[in-house]
């Protein structure tokens, strides 16, 4: 028969409890998010995520600002920059002190209702999308993060077949895919198009761009993280398009166009943003109307095959961002001011509450921070 030592049975047992301690230790991690400030809202908040937990709690105001729709931060998480989305737009540099965002610049961004803000992969360059100026602006950022006024605004013009929504340009989303080229995607003329910035901050388009379907109103778009694909929220007829990217010319080309919503819904829905998980295996879509998030698996070939639609918990779901690791999800529920945590199955894709989720005024876009 088998005898333990009993130092042998205390570290055993010492093992066997530190693993336990271990396995539930915090992994939390601060996300910033941006709000409409017409909600009772004051600006920018925090909140934090415990991903082994799965608990979500909010950590409160950490920055007065008006209508900070969209957030972008600087690789080295010391700087963000916030669109002020109103009739006369800025876009606004922050640096984190303590537990509050410090303001340390503001710059006009050349056009009204600025929604979407990007920052160049060499971070010198702040690009920023203007949906009711149906322009874009180009701006400098100095290391200390710093804005100087823009170097550039680019004017769209043109319609399309929409006539609610199409009868000028909106400029609705900036991306850059290089460290000199950005996409610029506009939902009021069915175009994306890549400009290229060169040392000297001059902006120039590569080519016309890519037409769209018409009336398809292209909102936002991701690059897959391993192949020459991109994908399109297309809001005005609820789909996400799927293009081959050229990194050489910096041509797209579509060659699918897939419902996010379900066949026997009729009712109003218009979706809104899209993110893919961290190893490109699944998509996600918003649909606000339907209140839902539309998964997708993504095939071999960069098409995508529907897995279903899973409820946000809440109304109008605007943004919503997917957690480093892959495992959890997040979403904004603007109009009925939430955020909700939702647990990712890595094996199809589906989506489960956690049981956790918070109240924000009027969220509209998340990011984490630290």
């Amino acid at each position: 028969m088998l005898k333990f030592h009993k130092t042998s049975a205390f570290f055993i047992f010492w093992f066997v409890l530190t693993q336990g301690l271990f396995s539930c230790q915090s992994d939390k991690q601060q996300i910033l998010i941006g709000t409409y400030t017409r909600g009772g809202s004051e600006g920018i908040y925090a909140c934090s995520f415990d991903s082994n937990k799965e608990i979500l709690t909010l950590e409160g105001l950490v920055a007065k600002i008006q209508n900070p729709s969209f957030l972008a931060l600087s690789d080295d998480r010391q700087y963000v920059f916030a669109v002020g989305e109103t009739s006369g737009g800025t876009v606004t540099a922050f640096q984190w002190e303590g537990s509050q965002l410090t303001q340390i610049s503001q710059q006009p961004t050349g056009g009204a209702g600025p929604c979407h803000v990007d920052i160049s992969p060499d971070q010198r360059f702040v690009a920023v999308a203007n949906y009711s100026g149906g322009n874009f602006s180009v701006l400098t950022k100095n290391d200390n993060g710093e804005l100087a006024r823009e170097i550039a605004t680019i004017q769209h013009s043109g319609r399309s077949v929409d006539s609610t929504r199409q009868q000028g340009p909106h400029a609705h989303c900036v991306k850059w895919i290089g460290e000199r080229v950005l996409l610029v995607v506009d939902l009021g003329i069915d175009r994306i198009i890549p400009y290229r910035i060169d040392e000297s901050g001059q902006v120039a388009a590569l080519n016309p761009g890519m037409k769209m379907q018409a009336g398809c109103g292209p909102r936002h778009v991701v690059v897959h993280p391993r192949k020459n694909i991109l994908y399109a929220t297309c809001e005005l007829s609820n789909e996400v398009a799927v293009m081959r990217f050229d990194p050489e010319r910096y041509e797209l080309e579509t060659f699918q166009y897939i419902s996010t919503l379900p066949e026997d819904f009729t009712e109003f829905s218009k979706n809104a943003d899209l993110h893919l998980t961290p190893d490109g295996r699944y998509l996600y879509a918003s649909n606000r109307g339907h209140e839902s998030l539309a998964a997708f698996k993504v095939l071999e070939d960069g098409k995508l095959e529907s897995v279903g639609y899973f409820p946000v918990r809440g109304k109008h779901p605007r943004n919503f961002m997917i957690m480093p690791n892959g495992r959890h999800l997040l979403v904004a529920n603007m109009n009925s001011d939430n955020i909700v945590a939702f647990r990712i199955n890595p094996d199809d894709g589906s989506l489960a509450f956690t049981g956790s989720e918070i109240e924000v005024p009027m969220p509209v876009c998340l990011k984490v921070f630290k």
